[in-house]
C-alpha cells in the first residue's frame, strides 16, 4: 500500500468516528462509492446523500463523502 492510500484510509477512520458518534444508526456499509474515470468519484450515502468531486482513490472518496454528509448535517463546517 502506498504512502497516500494508507493516509486517506486515516482520514477515512476519523471521518467514519465522527459519523458514528453522531449518527449512530447511519450503517456506514450501506454506503458506496462509484469511479467514472481519471479521479472523478460518486459517494451514495444515507438519506440519499449524494457527493460527486475529484478523488485519489476510494477510500478518499469515501472520506470526502462522509464530510460532505457531515457538512450537510452542521456537524462539521
Amino acid at each position: 500500500m502506498n504512502e497516500n492510500t494508507a493516509f486517506c484510509r486515516m482520514l477515512l477512520a476519523e471521518a467514519t468516528a465522527l459519523v458514528r458518534e453522531h449518527f449512530p444508526d447511519v450503517k456506514l456499509r450501506d454506503a458506496w462509492t462509484y469511479h467514472f474515470m481519471g479521479d472523478h468519484w460518486e459517494f451514495h450515502g444515507p438519506d440519499k446523500f449524494y457527493w460527486h468531486g475529484s478523488a485519489d482513490n476510494a477510500y478518499d472518496a469515501r472520506y470526502k463523502g462522509w464530510m460532505a454528509f457531515l457538512e450537510s448535517k452542521g456537524v462539521v463546517s
